[in-house]
């Protein structure tokens, strides 16, 4: 995929979001009604003034705290693994789940690399398809706008994040297929260029 067409398809993708939860129509953080929802903004939020200004190993850390409890790696794991979850031997599925983890921790503390500590702001909460809920945020400095696919009965947990129309469960199964590519399908081989 071109840079234009991925710059293209991200606009779109934002501009869908701004209608959909309503740019012109500022919501508050006391709008969240729904606990659960109210308790992972909280939680995300936390994590989101904590990697201000942290050293790279300390971001890792808090981000490797922010994968295991806010994200629910299974589902981005399975998400990432598609075209090869079925051909998968359960030593194959666990390498791979360990190998996703880190790369998730990884994209963390690049996404918030530029991150100043400023809370993020709520921007809007939906119904999404299968019982999902959609958590809009945003902030100003950086300027980001980022849905969060939240999951669960008892506790939420994240299943995606798109960060200014970029999906990070659809990140990971892009390069999963470009290592499998690179390594003629070769699983063994692609986990272990993931891991890295």
């Amino acid at each position: 995929m071109t840079l234009f067409v991925r710059f293209r398809a991200g606009f779109f993708v934002i501009l869908l979001i701004l209608l959909v939860f309503g740019a012109n129509r500022p919501a508050r953080a006391d709008q969240l009604t729904d606990p659960k929802v109210k308790e992972i903004f909280t939680l995300i939020n936390k994590n989101i003034t904590d990697l201000a200004g942290r050293s790279e190993a300390e971001a890792s850390e808090i981000c490797g705290r922010v994968v295991s409890t806010i994200m629910d790696i299974d589902a981005v794991v399975k998400a990432g693994s598609v075209r090869i979850w079925d051909k998968m031997t359960p030593a194959q599925r666990d390498s791979y789940g360990k190998a996703a983890q880190l790369w998730a921790v990884r994209n963390c503390v690049q996404r918030n690399k530029d991150g100043k500590g400023t809370p993020l702001e709520f921007a809007g909460v939906r119904q999404g398809d299968g019982g999902d809920r959609l958590l809009a945020t945003r902030s100003d400095q950086p300027a980001h706008l980022a849905i969060w696919r939240l999951r669960g009965t008892s506790k939420l947990h994240a299943v995606d994040v798109t960060l200014d129309g970029v999906s990070m469960s659809l990140q990971l199964r892009d390069e999963t297929n470009t290592l499998l590519d690179q390594n003629n399908n070769d699983i063994d081989k692609a986990i272990v260029a993931l891991h890295r």
